[in-house]
């Protein structure tokens, strides 16, 4: 496990429910003894506002995310590119208010255009931040696996029901119980233990 303490540590999330899929298991453990800050720039597009609102709150709940610490923005969706200024300079604004010690982003090899964006000028702001990048395997073709990060069974299973408190989205294959708890079970087998997450080293600052 990550053994944090009393650090912040951001969680930057293109579009709201990124984070729970990429990092969650993760942010559900170092929610414990440090301070975690939710950003979310957008929703998914396609859905009711208030019922997925309603559904990240209760998965917010699971993960520990407290209310004082969530940021939501309501950006485009489709196309966070037109916003990008706007996006660094929040990136800025947020490394003078908060100084992070972690700062959680999409990996550089995630293809989906807002998540381009994010990982960019999330680089450009908090270059000198300890960066890692989480993983959304149906974003891309090929990944780097710099660091694992081993899972205890509770977290793991924070993650699955914080994935499953999204109940319109159990149509996308990605949000299944057996996706999030193989891919665990996959990236544990790789550092010979039961369960893991896995994040791509865009930055380490000692």
């Amino acid at each position: 496990m990550l053994d944090y303490k009393d650090k912040t540590i951001l969680a930057i999330a293109p579009h709201i429910d990124d984070v729970e899929l990429g990092a969650g298991a993760t942010i559900y453990h170092l929610g414990k003894n440090n301070k975690v800050i939710y950003v979310g720039l957008s929703m998914p597009p396609l859905v009711d506002r208030d019922v997925f609102m309603a559904e990240f709150y209760a998965s917010a709940k699971i993960l520990g995310l407290k209310d004082e610490n969530t940021i939501l923005k309501n950006y485009d969706p489709r196309n966070l590119f037109d916003s990008r200024s706007e996006i660094l300079q929040l990136f800025y604004d947020m490394k003078k208010q908060y100084a992070p010690d972690l700062v959680f982003l999409p990996n550089s090899y995630d293809m989906h255009q807002s998540h381009e964006v994010v990982y960019a000028e999330g680089r450009r702001a908090f270059k000198h931040t300890t960066i890692l990048g989480y993983e959304l395997p149906w974003n891309y073709t090929e990944f780097s696996l710099d660091v694992f990060i081993t899972l205890d069974e509770e977290s793991l299973q924070a993650k699955v029901n914080a994935v499953n408190a999204f109940a319109t989205q159990k149509s996308r294959t990605f949000f299944s119980n057996n996706i999030v708890e193989d891919l665990a079970r996959v990236r544990g087998k790789q550092i010979e233990r039961e369960y893991a997450e896995c994040f791509e080293l865009i930055r380490w600052i000692t």
